[in-house]
């Protein structure tokens, strides 16, 4: 598939677009702040420009409040700024592509959201609240959407080690007693070992073939989903 990748920190994207360049694909990257619907929409325009059309979008901002807060903890802001990258932008991004499916009666909007969600993550109020977010508005668009022959899921990421877990790491290791003198690494794969039925990490790359399904036709019959790719740690 040819790629636009929008972020925020466009370094990211560009080293992402190299490695897209090198299997021979077209690709845009393009710094992108996905809060603001003005550049979200120079975005969408972009990328027809660029690449044409539009068949699929990934919805994949996402950001957290500092590590271990309890909610009593977090200002007005923490919850803003999360409900903004986490939800608002899935609303932004999916309303401005939503005409071009409609136009086509085809197309496939796919939200990252994550278990924090539907396990209410007390350590994390703001991020949790906000996924949940991205799965009820990932349920609502898709009814909206079906009768059109477009699809929208979402995928529910599990326990990951991203930047944001080695600082939540980090921070149980320096404030937990259970946990004193361990690495942010040994927390990360003790948490592992306690909440993983699997008991085994994850990668992206589980993360990516879940996406590469949901965009496929072999998906077309699918929509309205939240997909916990975790392990087993949300089971319904």
């Amino acid at each position: 598939a040819d790629i636009a990748i929008p972020d925020i920190q466009v370094l990211n994207a560009e080293k992402t677009a190299d490695e897209v360049k090198a299997l021979g694909r077209r690709v845009l990257a393009m710094k992108c702040d996905v809060t603001s619907s003005a550049d979200v929409k120079l975005m969408v325009d972009r990328t027809r420009d660029v690449l044409g059309r539009i068949d699929v979008l990934v919805n994949n901002a996402g950001m957290a409040s500092p590590p271990g807060m309890p909610f009593t903890n977090n200002t007005e802001d923490d919850w803003d700024r999360a409900f903004a990258v986490n939800t608002k932008s899935v609303f932004l991004t999916s309303k401005a592509v939503a005409p071009y499916f409609l136009e086509r009666k085809a197309g496939r909007i796919i939200n990252i959201a994550s278990i924090a969600g539907p396990l209410s993550a007390v350590t994390m109020p703001a991020y949790s609240v906000a996924k949940q977010g991205v799965i009820t508005f990932t349920r609502v668009v898709a009814k909206e959407l079906a009768p059109h022959r477009i699809t929208v899921n979402a995928i529910c990421p599990g326990v990951l080690y991203t930047d944001f877990w080695q600082k939540l790491a980090q921070h149980i290791a320096d404030t937990n007693p259970a946990f004193k003198g361990m690495t942010a690494r040994q927390v990360f794969e003790k948490r592992v070992a306690d909440i993983v039925p699997m008991k085994c990490e994850q990668t992206p790359e589980d993360i990516g073939n879940a996406a590469v399904f949901l965009a496929s036709d072999e998906a077309r019959y699918i929509t309205g989903q939240a997909l916990m790719v975790d392990g087993g740690c949300v089971m319904w």
